[in-house]
């Protein structure tokens, strides 16, 4: 048996603004995640920047920081066994046009930069950036 582990999911502005955060969520749940937490947050410009810093000198970055304070987020602590590569591959490539059928951006993302969802991209990453939305004592037992 597959030992369970973590990733930080996040509902983009985009998808909460569509209406289609609930429908997300339960494609996240049919795939077999369990939602271990979860808020509801409006990023600040600092925050956001902080989240994003290793993209800082990427062009896109501005933009990024822009759309992921245009509205509320959703992030979410998602438990399943191999969590961070079973995630990037029910959300599909950055851009909807070159997602897989049935992936979460192919279903609801509106272009590359509105793409519905943010997963983490490898287990020290989930483990920051679940770190830079729960505390500690949100996530008790969950680590280990």
């Amino acid at each position: 048996m597959a030992i369970a582990t973590l990733t930080l999911g996040i509902v983009k502005p985009d998808g909460i603004a569509s209406g289609k955060a609930g429908k997300i969520i339960a494609h996240i749940e049919d795939a077999g995640f369990v939602v271990r937490a979860a808020r509801l947050v409006r990023l600040t410009r600092p925050e956001a920047g902080a989240f994003y810093a290793v993209h800082r000198e990427r062009p896109f970055y501005r933009d990024l920081v822009e759309f992921m304070t245009s509205g509320p987020c959703l992030p979410m602590v998602l438990e399943r066994a191999d969590a961070v590569a079973h995630f990037r591959t029910v959300i599909g490539a950055t851009d909807p046009a070159e997602a897989a059928p049935g992936t979460i951006r192919k279903l609801f993302a509106e272009s590359k930069g509105k793409n519905a969802v943010h997963g983490s991209d490898s287990a020290e990453n989930a483990a920051r950036e679940i770190g830079f939305f729960f505390s500690e004592g949100e996530l008790a037992g969950l680590w280990g």
